[in-house]
């Protein structure tokens, strides 16, 4: 029986989530030390039409997290909470949980749907795989279908059901994904990178119909992203990721505005904005110094990056609160760009 756990306020809980992947030497050969993508990361995402924002920069441990929450990559400790229950996957039925109640939306417009598959056989598989409407009921399959199509603005239904994905654009492509993520009607959506490879006139509409659909229908997302001028545009609260580590977190218009971790700060300062002014703040560029690579063990990871590195530094500090509904690891007061 799945453990009890979450929180009523939650439908998804992530707690101490860990994962490490072994280094590959010359032709896949092991023997390298582990790299640890995923380190104790926990987060929350509300019931009923929340959205977290989980940001960083490529490399930075994310879609790991996404392919630990759904079971695609084995996690080394933690645990993931699914509408109050934990999740157990070494259990068909809890996995079965996870997989039908969550969905994805992939980066890859291209390689996320089958091209030898019709656009209707895309969409229906997860039906197909689940049950719905019975055993049998081809028909109930066939509506459910047609009736997603049109709310992902895909029409007419009929005419896009029979096509093959090498007929559609790319953002077409990303709405079949949607619309397949949408079919089994599933409280949380992880959507990774969703728009990155959509051409940038397109991107804005997505967004804007994810927005709508999550209104509708009460879904939750936790939404993805190394770029944050997309994720002021869904988020509500805000998760920044460093090596595998969460940095800051908070309300995403207060992290944004006032960052106190000096990654969030290079983050924003590399939002390609022409009009300071949408950023709400006066424009300053910082460069982020230091000679990069990774940091000593037992150090602050981002420390050989950081211009405001001092000797505790030499600590890894934890993520704690900082006022309010913020928290940042930071053993540096960071406000408004400058250390306090």
């Amino acid at each position: 029986m799945d453990g009890g756990g979450g929180g009523d306020g939650d439908i998804l809980r992530i707690e101490g989530l860990a994962c490490s992947f072994a280094k590959r030497g010359m032709f896949g050969s092991g023997g390298g030390a582990a790299v640890r993508a995923v380190d104790g990361v926990s987060l929350r995402l509300g019931r009923g039409g929340d959205t977290l924002v989980l940001a960083g920069e490529s490399g930075s441990g994310k879609s790991t997290v996404a392919k630990a929450v759904m079971g695609a990559v084995e996690a080394e400790s933690g645990e993931v909470f699914f509408d109050g229950r934990r999740i157990e996957y070494g259990r068909a039925a809890s996995l079965r949980r996870i997989r039908t109640g969550c969905q994805m939306i992939h980066q890859d417009p291209y390689g996320s749907v089958n091209p030898r598959m019709r656009v209707g056989q895309i969409v229906s598989e997860p039906l197909e795989i689940h049950g719905w409407g019975g055993k049998g009921s081809a028909a109930a399959r066939a509506e459910r279908v047609a009736e997603v199509l049109e709310e992902v603005r895909l029409e007419p239904a009929a005419d896009i059901a029979a096509r093959h994905p090498h007929m559609l654009s790319g953002g077409q492509r990303q709405r079949v994904v949607l619309a397949r993520a949408l079919a089994l009607r599933p409280s949380v959506i992880i959507a990774d990178e969703p728009v990155s490879m959509l051409d940038v006139s397109v991107r804005a509409e997505m967004l804007d119909l994810m927005g709508g659909l999550q209104r509708r229908h009460g879904v939750s997302f936790l939404y993805i992203t190394h770029d944050l001028a997309t994720a002021r545009h869904l988020g509500r609260r805000i998760a920044i990721m460093y090596r595998g580590r969460i940095v800051e977190d908070g309300p995403i218009g207060d992290v944004l505005l006032h960052p106190r971790h000096p990654y969030t700060q290079a983050l924003i300062d590399a939002i390609p904005e022409p009009d300071p002014a949408n950023l709400g703040r006066e424009r300053t560029v910082r460069i982020v110094e230091g000679a990069g690579g990774a940091a000593a063990a037992s150090e602050c990871r981002f420390r050989p990056r950081c211009p405001y590195a001092v000797d505790a530094c030499a600590e890894e500090p934890p993520l704690a609160g900082i006022g309010g509904a913020r928290k940042a690891a930071c053993h540096v007061d960071i406000r408004d760009g400058e250390a306090v």
